[in-house]
């Protein structure tokens, strides 16, 4: 049995999904040439072109927005938030937008976004870097929170929220 760490993991798991599906792109701050937080899209950009893992500003909300609108031409964006900290200025659009969007449609719309977020306390860093804010965003519907927190359910592809 293979032993990796976390970020390895996550690594490997976006790599398998980029090289599996050219509709899967990736976007957040520093993701590309600085690897992401805790370097897990560390090699990505390299490996699969700056169109496809993406340096976005520092603007949470249009990392979102953005990946709504690709959602809805039929990308599978994956975005990373730095922080969880951080996430409060795109939740509006996570609520209020792509959370509704499949009922809005009456089921003809699905939304393939993947919103990771590195979370949990402790780190012992300054403010927004070391919140735990993930409560609200368990109203959203699908969440898959860590496992040290509550044993939340995993979520598969096309999976709902019982």
């Amino acid at each position: 049995m293979t032993v990796l760490t976390l970020s390895k993991a996550i690594n490997e798991g976006l790599r398998k999904s980029l090289e599996a599906d050219p509709k899967v792109l990736i976007m957040g701050e520093d993701v590309g040439k600085l690897g992401g937080v805790f370097r897990v899209t560390d090699g990505l950009q390299k490996d699969f072109g700056e169109s496809r893992v993406v340096d976005t500003p520092l603007a949470e909300s249009g990392i979102v927005g953005t990946a709504i609108g690709l959602a809805l031409r039929g990308y599978r964006p994956v975005c990373e938030i730095q922080f969880d900290g951080f996430v409060f200025p795109a939740f509006d659009q996570i609520v209020s937008q792509l959370a509704k969007q499949r009922l809005r449609s009456l089921g003809k719309v699905k939304m393939p976004v993947v919103i990771r977020i590195p979370c949990g306390g402790g780190i012992g860093a300054v403010e927004h870097h070391s919140e735990s804010p993930e409560r609200p965003s368990s109203a959203t519907g699908r969440w898959c929170g860590p496992a040290w927190k509550r044993p939340w359910r995993p979520v598969r592809t096309g999976a709902r929220w019982r």
